[in-house]
């Protein structure tokens, strides 16, 4: 349970730091958006590439929503996939409350940790 308090005490820094709510110079200019690039005409590749960009702009729309967004969390907390630092950092910049996001992350955090802690009795050892 200590590492998934102070798993969860770090993860809540990079969330706050994504939403702005630490200040600092260094963070405003590592987060700061860079202007949109003139656009072009796709390649072949781009075209390829077309439908699965697509299909991630949906994911990202769904996310947005907050149910689905603590859903994504949990699985991410528990399983690693995705990187609970990539979901932490994105979440920052998504409606979800600080609450919601510590308690999630802090009961996924357990799960994980306790079945790692238990793993070696549950395969017989």
């Amino acid at each position: 349970m200590a590492a998934a308090a102070g798993q969860t005490a770090g993860k809540i820094l990079i969330f706050l730091a994504a939403r702005g709510a630490i200040r600092s110079a260094w963070l405003q200019r590592r987060f700061s958006r860079r202007p949109p690039a003139a656009p072009r005409r796709p390649g072949r590749l781009g075209l390829m590439l077309a439908r699965s960009k697509a299909a991630g702009t949906r994911f990202v729309e769904v996310l947005e929503r907050p149910r689905q967004a603590t859903g994504m969390l949990l699985v991410s907390a528990v399983s690693g996939f995705p990187p609970l630092l990539a979901a932490s950092v994105y979440l920052g910049r998504t409606p979800m409350r600080p609450v919601a996001f510590a308690a999630t992350c802090l009961l996924g955090r357990a799960i994980r940790f306790v079945t790692v802690a238990l793993a070696p009795q549950l395969a017989g050892y």
